[in-house]
């Protein structure tokens, strides 16, 4: 640089010799008045030029934001018509120069002078006037040319204002004149530039103001002041935040990111697609190229502003240099070290400004990265085809947004590094090596050395990062499902086995932890040696191979020291971006793998070519996978535009599936699909969103009155809408656990007809309604003459035998094909697998009823099939009457030769009511609403007086983290461990200090050492004392390290124990009203944080809070002139932490409690994936989770806005502690005491404190967000847990022995201050008996099965069974002695003997048993791993009536003397439906059965029957007491269904 602008100052100025830029006598100055000034060719040509050129260069980067900026033009009033007209003035001024110059034949450098600065002003004018009118409120490019212009220019402006002042020529004095003018108006302008324009269009109260205020306001975050202030004063709520910029909202990056990304992962799946071999891993589409193309400028300007950065740094050792020069220097005057000084801060200032637009530049990439990745990941998601989704756990998906996503987020901020470290490195090499000479290659042979180490350590890092996510991702995905299967887990009580499960996978975790902290220390003892042995060799050859001539100044110390610093960071830094490297590599490979998973097909499905034909089959064979066997083969099929068409077929026949493969969920492996029309679906197991009733229910679209009302008539929901605390404003809580079965499986249909689709997939959607129910929901939705849906294609899947005479068309599948097809009476008369089907469900009926099969809710239906037997082969029909005839004598001495139950003596059981009795009192109706089937825990719950919701929100703690959070977790690491790794590190403080201190004596004594005859002597001993100093502190951060590691790990360890135990205890009314994504956040990100950010936030601050403290120390030690002005920083210091803390705080729990609903939402889409792509609402659903995104997002941005405007702050009260150092040192230079070497040391420490305060604040505020993981956790810890204090376990180890349950004047209500949802029941039943509990909606049935399980407690009364109260027995006691079978068939991951036998309690014979007696047994021995075979997610690798029999099979292994059938047949065909009656009647004959029935029919038989009424019992008998009993509700609710003929 110094030798072009020597050439241009021989070109232009006819200067020779070294280059000059003040006057020649500038060294005598003594005083301020007689300071040197610039020369004329400096004033006129470099001076002059700069702003020029500067401008010239950043044209293109206003022109840039002219084009790109949408704004409306400035308003009239702003400050750039002030700068406009001050640009048109300076036009005139300098071309008035220029020609006073021309005239007067002055020199060329004052010609030259005056054009570029006549050219500049033109620009700038044109600029301005550009951006006003563009409405580019502020520029940063035209704030730093009018910047330069008043910096540059005020040399000549002094020189001027000395012209005029002497009146001297003129010519020279009207020159002068124009110059002060000009200089002037350039301060008038740099002046206007610090103000924004203004618009015409008021902003709202919400909008981002960073936009719209000044390039200084952008640069110093002034705006967001307001925000901190407000923090200060008032905790933060969502409301106060500002909106997303434009720029980084998600509708904005999204389509620029796919342009670059879907290409890529298009042609990896057409390649995947042709080829005939697996693709390698390599060939993946790429995640990172993308990435870097859409924010290419970003990245660009990220690494410019890195590298001036980088740059500025080596200023500090060169001006230190200068310093300790001028202290040697007696001679110089005053003004230099002032200068100097001066100096010293501006370019500190400087360097603030630019490292932190770089950090704000790359903290917004990060966010934008994230937006990205996250909407890629769900669409991916909802896109997955089954082979994927089979090999990916929703908890393995959620990982991959929550953590995967987070940690590219995260590299974002260091990418650079990659670069910049070795340029660092590289730059100080070269300083050093100039200051030092060949000794430096001494300590580069150290460096070098430590590469190989730390490549081999971060390769084995690598791959415990890779295991730990790994054990991670099945942590997380066994959680999800328990939490999933919560009330199945508490019904079984197997919380023990499953936290056991769960623990184990943990403990593998913590063990990996365990191995990354050791390699962390080894890590970091290698970063904390290399820079001290490089220092230590270095200066050891340096005054070892010349002794004489090589003296360790002050000057030569310090200065190689700073250098030796600025070393250091690059090196320290590897070791974090090493680890962040080695996990983002991990990360991205996951994200690849996941992208390039297989996705449905979305051109399997074609459009029929007949206008007529609204269903295709054309020879089409299917399977689940596109490795699996075709499970459909060759299908044929055509359904007509309008006909309703029914699919029947044994358990496993394939009915179900023919509707996947017509929703392309299944892979097509040959043939043809078409459909003609837009779909809806009403899946098996119906899928509600955590919205309200009526949202559920439009699914996204605009209300029709008149239509909605006439959908929840026809569905029977306005019976339900009545009750319900807000009506259809209701919310429905997760997964619809407010709702029956039957209930979700209403609104599930009332979305398919509001829908108004032409094409209707109806899975079975009548098997989970009451009898009466499915009956008017028939007629008024699906029937072909009365229905709502007669003019709609319909394609029914059902058990229901009663509903295909009034089908268009059944088709039979067996076996995976179709076996035959026509209308119901010609397959009746065919005599076919139809018939066969029928012949099977004839005998199985009766079976079940004990009675003829001629009268009934199918009586008609089964007259009419006889008719047809009969017409066809009456010897056929004789035969099957006597088989049925034989069936009911069978089942009639089956009921006389059973023994009869054990009654305990009447003396015994004198506080026990009588046996069931009539004329029960009834009350006053109940404030919820239930399906009969299932009762809805907390439905309630919902008080009125919250609007219908139902969703605990997540609520964000405000004011500081109690002290109690902290102490929590510091008891969890241990005092003891807290105590040592504290003092340890500040042993190893101290260490550093005496080394630094030694060092500075011993550049002191140079000299002196050198001229005594044991110089050498005196240096070996300096040496090896400053060595030892040196590696002292490295040891000790090493085994600090370790301690504070393990004790963490510990503390992870048991906070996560505690959560999980506590979780799994909670009441169901706490896990009901809180989502799941909720808590896997907790278990997932607030973890991660505790086992990873908390330990690094303590670390950080624990070093950089004692290294701020020693260096105020030191630097008062050294200068103690500088204590005043300290403190007044330090008054400032602490004024922006309170600012800062509070604000920041609040934010961070925002961002964390606005992160949840993503993760909740996405869980919920995964889940619902198939409807969301049957309803063609993939777009709708991506909308809103953009929509959540872009919320998180409006907390997350103000966060890291925060952190860069203490950061500006910070680093100005560092740069004014530099700059005290260093003026104290100049002013008080020759005081006694005040050493070069003590300058040196103190402006040394001085340069670091920046860093140094910056990074103690952030830590102290990451300490706090991070901190706040544990206060999280802590919550869930602290929650309360079920059961009653006082329980104990029951008087009889064998209890129950008989089953005798009595229930005494017993209320139950589901939350403290609502109603009773059972009021008084007072009921006895006798051990041994089956009896049936049935009611209408609402009643109070499956509430009397929450009462036996406690999973509600009582509010008065209690039950007894076999004399024991229930509410003072233990609950897992309690649990474990009762058996139910459940309606929803839940399974967990696992083997099948898992699933059966978790506790291992039985041997592998009686599993099989139970097996057996299930009637799974040749299922189970035609699977490979038999009762090792592993179970999907859910079970969704099993049909629905396989996982209904693996639930009866636990029932048959437990054993127990009271069963509870939960409805448990509902969602079954009826074959399955009668391997359950038949296996209970067999295995059960001597136990208690508790039967929740919809199907009346399964229950006529039973020995007496409960008829509830409003949480009442209303009726008691027999079923054919209770059928005859005149005005009776059984008698009523037996006519709806059919069973009586009146």
């Amino acid at each position: 640089m110094a030798a072009i602008l020597a050439l241009i100052h021989r070109l232009f100025c006819d200067e020779s010799g070294d280059l000059r830029i003040l006057e020649a006598d500038w060294r005598n100055a003594s005083s301020v008045a007689e300071l040197p000034q610039a020369t004329q060719c400096a004033q006129h040509i470099d001076f002059s030029w700069a702003p020029f050129l500067f401008l010239v260069l950043g044209s293109p980067v206003v022109l840039y934001d002219l084009r790109k900026s949408e704004n409306t033009s400035s308003s009239t009033c702003s400050p750039s018509t002030i700068r406009m007209f001050g640009s048109f003035i300076l036009i005139f001024t300098h071309a008035f120069s220029f020609i006073s110059n021309i005239m007067r034949n002055a020199g060329r450098i004052y010609i030259y002078g005056d054009a570029v600065q006549f050219v500049g002003s033109i620009i700038a004018f044109v600029l301005t006037l550009a951006c006003r009118n563009r409405g580019v409120g502020s520029s940063g490019v035209m704030f730093c040319f009018w910047l330069l212009a008043v910096i540059f220019g005020f040399p000549e402006f002094v020189h001027s204002l000395g012209v005029v002042g002497k009146q001297g020529e003129a010519n020279v004095f009207f020159t002068s004149t124009c110059f002060i003018i000009s200089y002037v108006i350039c301060c008038v302008n740099f002046l206007s530039c610090c103000f924004a324009d203004h618009f015409g269009t008021k902003p709202s109260k919400r909008e981002c103001p960073e936009l719209k205020t000044s390039f200084l306001n952008q640069i110093t975050f002034h705006w967001f002041t307001d925000l901190a202030s407000l923090g200060n004063r008032k905790a933060l709520e969502f409301e106060d935040l500002h909106d997303l910029n434009e720029r980084d909202k998600a509708r904005t990056l999204i389509p620029a990111f796919d342009q670059n990304f879907l290409p890529g992962v298009r042609a990896y799946l057409r390649r995947k697609a042709s080829s005939t071999r697996l693709l390698s891993d390599k060939l993946h589409p790429s995640v990172l190229i993308p990435i870097l193309r859409t924010h290419k400028w970003m990245f660009i300007s990220g690494a410019l502003y890195k590298f001036i950065f980088d740059l500025l740094q080596f200023a500090a050792p060169i001006l230190l240099n200068s310093l300790i020069s001028f202290i040697q220097d007696k001679d110089q005057p005053l003004y230099v070290g002032v200068t100097i000084a001066s100096m010293m801060f501006l370019v500190a200032a400087f360097q603030s400004m630019i490292l932190h637009q770089y950090f704000h530049n790359m903290f917004r990439v990060g966010m934008n990265i994230r937006t990205v990745l996250t909407n890629a990941v769900y669409r991916k998601a909802l896109n997955l085809s089954n082979t994927a989704r089979k090999n990916r756990s929703t908890g393995e998906i959620v990982n991959l947004m929550a953590n995967d996503v987070q940690r590219l987020q995260d590299i974002t901020t260091f990418i650079m590094l990659f670069w910049s470290a070795p340029l660092q490195v590289t730059l100080s090499i070269y300083f050093l090596w100039r200051l030092l000479g060949w000794p430096i290659i001494a300590g580069l042979i150290i460096l070098v050395a430590t590469l190989p180490f730390n490549a081999y350590v971060s390769f084995i890092m690598r791959k415990q990062q890779v295991e730990q996510l790994k054990y991670k991702d099945e942590r997380l995905k066994l959680m999800s499902e328990v939490l999933n299967g919560m009330k199945v887990l508490k019904l079984y009580a197997w919380e023990e086995s499953m936290a056991k499960k769960i623990l184990g996978i943990r403990q593998k975790e913590i063990n990996v932890l365990k191995k990354i902290a050791y390699l962390n220390a080894l890590t970091s003892l290698s970063w904390a040696c290399a820079p001290f042995l490089v220092a230590v060799l270095t200066f050891g050859v340096y005054v070892k191979i010349d002794p004489r001539n090589n003296v360790l100044t002050p000057q030569l110390t310090f200065v190689a020291l700073s250098l030796f610093n600025i070393l250091r960071f690059p090196l320290a830094i590897f070791a974090m971006i090493f680890s962040q490297a080695i996990q983002c590599s991990v990360s991205n490979k996951r994200l690849k793998a996941f992208f390039a998973e297989d996705e449905i097909d979305a051109n399997a499905i074609l459009k029929t070519k007949h206008e007529d034909t609204a269903v295709e089959i054309e020879d089409a064979s299917f399977g689940w996978d596109s490795t699996s066997a075709e499970f459909l083969k060759h299908i044929n099929l055509s359904v007509k535009k309008g006909e309703l068409v029914a699919i029947v077929g044994k358990v496993g026949s394939g009915k179900s599936s023919v509707l996947s493969a017509l929703l392309g969920e299944m892979t097509k492996k040959s043939g043809k699909v078409a459909v003609n029309g837009e779909v809806a679906y009403i899946p098996q197991q119906p899928w509600i969103q955590n919205l309200t009733l009526r949202d559920n229910v439009l699914f996204g679209k605009p209300l029709d009155p008149e239509l909605y009302e006439k959908v929840l008539h026809a569905c029977a929901l306005q019976q339900d809408l009545s009750s319900l605390p807000a009506g259809d404003m209701t919310e429905i809580g997760e997964k619809g656990i407010n709702l029956s079965g039957g209930q979700k499986q209403r609104v599930s249909m009332a979305r398919a007809v509001y829908s108004g689709h032409g094409l209707i997939f109806l899975d079975d959607p009548l098997s989970a309604v009451d009898a009466h129910v499915g009956k008017h929901i028939f007629e008024n939705v699906i029937s072909s003459t009365t229905g709502i849906l007669k003019n709609t294609t319909r394609v029914l899947v059902t058990h229901g035998i009663h509903f295909l005479k009034h089908c268009d068309r059944v088709i039979v599948m067996k076996d995976g094909e179709v076996s035959e097809s026509g209308t119901y009476k010609e397959l009746l008369e065919r005599q076919g697998p139809f018939s066969e089907f029928i012949e099977e469900f004839l005998i199985e009926e009766a079976t079940k009823r004990g009675r003829s099969v001629s009268f009934g809710e199918d009586g008609e239906d089964m007259e009419e099939i006889l008719s047809a037997i009969e017409r066809v082969d009456p010897a056929k029909k004789a035969k099957l009457q006597t088989q049925l005839s034989l069936v009911v004598d069978d089942r009639d001495a089956e009921d006389k030769t059973s023994p009869p139950p054990r009654t305990p003596p009447a003396s015994a059981r004198s506080d026990i009511p009588a046996p069931i009795a009539p004329g029960m009192p009834t009350s006053d109706s109940v404030t919820f609403v239930k399906g009969g089937d299932k009762v809805p825990l907390i439905n309630g719950g919902i008080e009125k007086a919250n609007g219908g919701k139902l969703m605990s929100k997540e609520v964000a703690a405000t004011g500081k983290v109690s002290w109690s959070v902290y102490q929590t977790y510091f008891s969890s690491i241990g005092c003891q461990l807290v105590l040592a790794f504290c003092t340890i590190y500040v042993f190893s403080s101290i260490l550093g200090v005496l080394s630094n201190l030694w060092l500075a004596s011993w550049s002191d004594d140079a000299q002196t050492i050198q001229s005594v005859p044991d110089g050498a002597y005196q240096t070996n001993k300096r040496l090896l004392i400053y060595t030892g100093l040196g590696m002292g502190q490295a040891l000790t951060i090493c085994v600090a390290s370790i301690v504070m590691a393990l004790g963490m790990v510990r503390a992870s360890r048991i906070l996560h124990e505690g959560m999980l135990e506590t979780t799994l205890h909670s009441p169901m009314a706490f896990l009901d009203v809180t989502p799941i994504g909720r808590i896997i956040n907790r278990f997932g990100k607030d973890i991660d944080a505790v086992d990873s950010a908390l330990p690094n936030s303590i670390r950080s601050l624990l070093v950089t809070g004692i290294a701020a403290i020693a260096t105020i120390c030191v630097v008062v030690w050294s200068t103690p002139y500088t204590i005043a002005p300290l403190l007044v920083l330090g008054a400032m210091y602490f004024a922006v932490l309170r600012f800062y803390v509070s604000t920041s705080r609040q934010l961070k729990r925002l961002d964390s409690t606005t992160r949840s609903p993503i993760f909740s939402h996405f869980q919920e889409s995964i889940q619902g994936a198939s409807s969301i792509r049957a309803y063609h609402a993939t777009d709708k659903f991506i909308e809103e989770s953009i929509r959540r995104v872009d919320t998180n997002l409006t907390a997350y941005y103000p966060s890291i806005v925060a952190n860069r405007w203490l950061a500006v702050r910070l680093e100005l009260v560092g740069n004014l502690i530099v700059f005290f150092a260093a003026m104290a040192a100049a002013w008080f230079k020759g005081s006694e005491g005040l050493s070069a070497g003590l300058v040196g040391l103190s402006v040394s420490y001085a340069l670091n404190i920046t860093q140094t305060l910056n990074w103690a604040v952030r830590m102290t505020s990451e300490l706090e967000t991070n901190i706040v993981a544990v206060e999280r956790i802590n919550e869930y810890a602290e929650q309360d847990i079920e059961g009653l204090p006082g329980s104990r376990a029951p008087a009889d180890p064998e209890w129950p022995r008989d089953g005798a349950i009595s229930l005494v004047d017993y209320r139950m209500r589901y939350r403290e201050g609502l109603d009773l949802v059972l009021k008084g029941v007072t009921a006895h039943i006798e051990p041994g008996k089956k009896v049936g509990i049935v009611g209408r909606t609402g009643a109070g049935k499956s509430s009397l099965t929450l009462a036996l399980f406690r999973i509600v407690e009582a509010d008065g009364g209690f039950v007894e069974i076999d004399r024991e109260r229930i509410d003072q027995l233990d609950l897992q006691v309690l649990r474990s002695r009762l058996t139910i079978v459940p309606q929803d068939p839940v399974l967990f991951s696992g083997t099948l003997r898992e699933n059966l036998d978790p506790f291992g309690k039985h041997s592998d014979d009686a599993v099989w048993e139970a097996i057996k007696e299930s009637h799974l047994e040749t299922f189970v021995r035609s699977l490979n791993d038999g009762l090792n075979h592993i179970v999907s997610e859910s079970g969704e690798n099993l049909s629905v009536g396989q996982r209904q029999l693996l639930c009866l099979a636990r029932a048959l292994l437990r054993k127990t003397k009271v069963l509870i059938l939960d409805e448990a047949a509902a969602a079954v065909d009826m074959e399955t439906d009668s391997l359950i009656q038949r296996a209970i009647r067999e295995h059960f004959k001597e136990c208690t059965v508790l039967t929740i029935a919809h199907r009346l029919n399964t229950i006529m038989d039973y020995d007496s029957l409960l008829v509830m009424e409003e949480g009442m019992i209303a009726e008691t008998g027999t079923p054919n007491e209770l059928m005859h009993r005149s005005g009776g509700i059984f008698r009523s609710m037996a006519k709806d269904a059919g069973l009586l003929n009146e």
